[in-house]
């Protein structure tokens, strides 16, 4: 795969995730890729870096859509991609209001997922 830029990302991990975060896809496809977990380590690095992207990996509680709205509240301007597990699909329909893409896939998809998303421009809506 040719990727022409390569994007910093900060990938907000949820405790009971099925993603493979150790996957290699991270170091091939990204330039700098921060890992957090839990909101306050995620809302520090959050505030204190500049990323091309926050991905976020949500098992969708009302508490982590608040979360979501925090931050884009916090830099309206930053591209946010929610990753959701196929069983919470009823549950990211808000996000699109908020300007917040979502991804809805199992965890044997999530390499494919980390591809699409390198190859996506976060700047081209702005």
């Amino acid at each position: 795969m040719s990727i022409e830029k390569r994007w910093d990302i900060l990938y907000i991990k949820d405790s009971a995730s099925e993603f493979d975060v150790q996957t290699k896809k991270f170091e091939e496809l990204f330039k700098r890729v921060d890992i957090t977990e839990g909101r306050e380590d995620s809302l520090r690095r959050f505030s204190n870096n500049l990323y091309d992207m926050v991905l976020c990996d949500l098992s969708v509680h009302p508490e982590e859509i608040a979360f979501m709205k925090q931050l884009k509240d916090k830099k309206p301007k930053q591209a946010i991609i929610v990753l959701v597990d196929e069983k919470d699909t009823d549950k990211v329909y808000g996000f699109a209001d908020m300007n917040i893409n979502a991804f809805i896939l199992s965890p044997e998809q999530f390499d494919q997922a980390l591809e699409s998303i390198a190859e996506f421009d976060p700047y081209s809506s702005n």
